[in-house]
């Protein structure tokens, strides 16, 4: 028999220089899709403003004024003692034009987006995270359809590009088309960015890539070019000239072998396997095409050649109960991660230090994952920091309330961090146990769909996490839903030490993704793409072993599977008479 391709990966090395080079040129790329990802935490700060009304400002002594003078102005008002600080209109009159206090250059401060725009500020953070969501969908396809290198590789040149357009953006309209824009190819991006190293590492390295965080590292550097920049469109260009090196993997990165061999290019997956083992320094295994084509073979056998798309991962009960459990909770975490992400200028205190500790909070998490996931498993790792995010989230309703107003804030300031840890540690491990849900051939369809799902919560998340405005129902709401996520996640299959499937019939037959032979009881057999079914006559049994072995080389059914009883645990199967499925192995 053939080896996997997962002790294939282990014979040329397991965790060796061919994988160090995945992360450091494809898995890396995540660290500037987080600094693009997190421009509005920024770009959308709203600063102190004096509101200047030209018939009662005279603008140009004001630009001879110092900061200082200029607040003082705006504190006490020249008419009526009414404040211009902060306020959009004096004495019934709009103000004309508006003076930031400060000197970042924020979208806000650029095109006045205060007042009767105040509300823009969420609508194009929404819109950049429908743009995502978009991505997503169209990454998931594109994926498995054309592969995942281009896939990937071409997203991230257009985001690239798309980075340098919009920092010369003229007006807030022009911005938020190219947030949109740049939103869609990090959807695309993410999609891509687990499953795509992941597949060319073996079962006991598998939780390492989303494991490492370069989410957070990207985050931190985003702060630190925020506190040294202050400006926005700079911010966009920093991003795209930190892209660059990355777009360099292209030209040596190969495409995943296991994707190839499921379209039956078996030439150029053996390929890929020779280049991994000239890398790593170590000899291909000479039965490394049987293992191969035993993977094509499969494919084709699973779906003749057919290309899949989102319907596959709603194929059986098992699956689609999986993908919408994993849709949910991906929402919450999402909506959870990013509310309090862009609810930084909400907390009191310094900006940049808030945004440098959001982020390095991340950075324990991450190492949290990497040590608990392979002890305790995927599950048990995930209950846990969702019953601490459940935890905190009621916990600052309490503070919110009965907390004295000179401790109030800082203690809430503490709650949200450590649920910020929490749900980016869940979600880093539920990046790990998604990618092992699915098989190889719908692999970044199920990981796109959950990605897809996820952007919802994002989307939402600026409307629903606002602390400024309703902050007990945003504590509660978050409380609720995670509490919500810790019972559903309970009915997710655990993958932990489970090989990875290549096609769909492991999937759907077993509910989770386990490499095993067919297994047969006393009266029963194993049959591709259906559950164990009893026949109740002769001519129903010789019915049945065609259809058996129209699909694969199945243990036929025997002998004593049939009889004129009632059916055995399950009721009638429609499209075959008198054969009944009764879910057994």
């Amino acid at each position: 028999m053939a080896p996997t391709i997962e002790q294939i990966f282990d014979e040329l090395g397991g965790f060796h220089w061919f994988q160090l080079l995945m992360v450091l040129w494809v898995y890396s790329i995540k660290a500037i899709i987080a600094w693009s990802m997190m421009l509005m935490s920024f770009a959308g700060y709203e600063s102190d403003s004096m509101c200047i009304v030209d018939r009662l400002v005279n603008q140009s002594a004001i630009h001879d004024m110092n900061e200082s003078q200029i607040r003082q102005i705006a504190e006490e008002g020249t008419v009526d003692n009414e404040t211009f600080l902060n306020v959009c209109e004096v004495n019934g009159t709009d103000c004309d034009d508006f003076y930031f206090f400060g000197v970042k250059r924020t979208v806000i401060s650029e095109w006045n987006l205060v007042c009767d725009l105040q509300w823009m500020k969420a609508v194009i953070t929404s819109i950049q995270f429908g743009g995502v969501l978009a991505g997503s969908v169209i990454g998931g396809q594109s994926g498995d359809y054309l592969g995942r290198k281009k896939t990937l590789y071409g997203s991230y040149l257009l985001h690239t590009v798309l980075n340098v357009i919009s920092a010369y953006s003229i007006n807030w309209q022009m911005f938020a088309v190219m947030r949109f824009s740049i939103g869609i190819m990090i959807g695309v991006v993410l999609v891509m960015i687990v499953p795509y190293p992941t597949e060319f590492f073996p079962l006991r390295w598998r939780h390492s890539i989303p494991a490492i965080p370069m989410w957070p590292l990207g985050v931190l550097a985003f702060a630190g070019g925020a506190w040294l920049l202050e400006d926005w469109a700079n911010l966009q260009l920093a991003c795209a000239a930190a892209a660059l090196p990355g777009l360099l993997g292209y030209f040596y990165i190969p495409e995943s072998a296991r994707w190839l061999a499921t379209r039956g290019r078996l030439e150029e997956s053996h390929a890929v396997l020779a280049k991994m083992a000239r890398v790593n320094g170590k000899k291909l295994p000479p039965t490394a095409m049987e293992t191969i084509k035993e993977i094509a073979r499969e494919e084709k056998i699973s779906r003749k050649g057919k290309d899949y798309s989102y319907f596959d991962i709603f194929r059986g009960r098992a699956t689609a109960q999986l993908t919408l459990i994993v849709a949910f909770k991906w929402v919450v975490l999402s909506m959870v991660f990013y509310g309090l992400s862009f609810a930084v200028t909400s907390f009191a205190g310094d900006l940049y230090l808030n945004m440098f500790l959001m982020s390095i909070v991340e950075l324990p998490a991450y190492l949290l994952t990497f040590l608990l996931i392979d002890r305790i498993g995927r599950r048990w790792t995930c209950l846990g920091f969702l019953a601490v995010t459940t935890l905190v989230s009621f916990a600052c309703v309490g503070l919110h309330l009965k907390a004295p107003d000179d401790v109030k804030d800082r203690l809430i300031s503490a709650c949200c961090l450590t649920a910020k840890l929490a749900v980016a540690a869940c979600w880093a491990a539920s990046q790990t146990w998604v990618t092992e849900s699915y098989p190889t051939v719908t692999r970044s369809l199920g990981y796109g769909f959950a990605n897809t799902s996820s952007r919802v919560g994002a989307i939402i998340a600026p409307f629903v996490i606002n602390l400024d405005q309703m902050p007990l129902f945003t504590f509660i709401l978050m409380g609720t839903l995670t509490l919500a996520s810790m019972i559903l996640t309970c009915f997710i299959p655990e993958t932990k030490d489970k090989v990875m499937a290549e096609t769909v019939h492991r999937e759907t037959h077993e509910g989770a993704n386990e490499k095993s032979e067919p297994q047969t009881l006393p009266g029963r057999s194993v049959i591709p793409f259906a559950d164990t079914y009893k026949a109740t006559s002769d001519s129903k049994m010789s019915t049945m072993n065609n259809f058996v072995g129209s699909w694969t080389d199945s243990t036929p059914l025997s002998n004593a599977m049939y009889n004129s009883q009632p059916y055995e645990n399950g009721t009638q199967n429609q499209g075959y008479e008198d054969i009944c499925d009764v879910h057994e192995f």
